[in-house]
């Protein structure tokens, strides 16, 4: 019997054991890594319990499995395109998880307008980091906490251009809200202290969180990041709003400027 789109959503919810982080800008073996990196493997997770009626046949490869289970998911919808669908987005973007991050307007290229795989392929994503932000603690004790830094890495590791993402935090740490600011390219993001400042008083936000992305893989500050760092943390100080981290993220490493010393 072919599953409900809820069922196959619930099949890719991520599991919540792991060991705790290691703070450091090498890449390590136990860190959070990206939802995106992940979504190949989460959505092999529907192979174990689907029927036999595979649209793909079983191969060894890598890429046939990706294309297998991808197809299994949109089957819901187009049950008779699935196989050709599946083919076409993983040739356009290289993998399910890069396939995911990606927009209406580039998913569009190769669906075509297929409005009902958009809409499954975006209600997959928003699923999956609904999921993410509900683990994130009632209070953050620290920005570096384990399942902080996954659900960015969710949100950002995999993104083509760089973006920031403000997480405000009251007196006690509670998360108030994270928004994403400015406007970026893949080597750079323009935004204005003054905005996320703005934004950090008309919550009432007692400190925030800085976090931003590098697509070219490497974690290391640019000149660029740590000037805008210190003068965030200026203002701050001035605001009396605690800046506790600024985190770069990438979709397998991380780095805190704190714990670098930078802030």
């Amino acid at each position: 019997m072919r599953k409900s789109i809820l069922a196959v959503m619930r099949s890719f919810t991520p599991d919540n054991r792991s060991s705790g982080p290691r703070h450091e800008i090498a890449r390590h073996d136990d860190s959070p890594k990206s939802l995106y990196d992940h979504a190949n493997s989460l959505f092999l997770s529907i192979i174990g319990s689907a029927d036999d009626g595979h649209i793909l046949p079983s191969e060894t490869t890598e890429n046939h499995r990706d294309r297998q289970v991808l197809a299994q998911l949109i089957e819901i919808v187009e049950p008779d395109q699935a196989g050709r669908i599946s083919r076409e987005l993983l040739e356009e973007f290289g993998s399910i998880g890069r396939m995911l991050a990606e927009s209406e307007a580039a998913l569009n290229r190769v669906l075509g307008n297929n409005e009902p795989v958009l809409k499954l392929l975006k209600a997959t994503e928003k699923f999956m980091l609904a999921n993410l932000r509900n683990e994130l603690p009632r209070k953050l004790i620290s920005a570096t906490d384990q399942r902080l830094v996954k659900y960015l890495q969710a949100r950002m590791g995999s993104r083509t251009n760089e973006i920031m993402r403000i997480l405000f935090l009251d007196s006690s740490h509670h998360l108030l809200s994270d928004q994403e600011f400015g406007d970026g390219s893949p080597q750079r993001i323009y935004v204005r202290p003054r905005s996320i400042l703005k934004r950090a008083l008309e919550l009432d936000a007692s400190g925030i969180i800085l976090a931003h992305n590098h697509p070219g893989g490497s974690v290391t500050p640019s000149k660029s990041d740590i000037e805008f760092t210190r003068s965030i943390h200026a203002l701050c100080l001035e605001l009396e709003i605690c800046l506790h981290d600024h985190i770069i993220i990438t979709r397998d490493r991380w780095a805190s400027f704190r714990k670098l010393k930078i802030i």
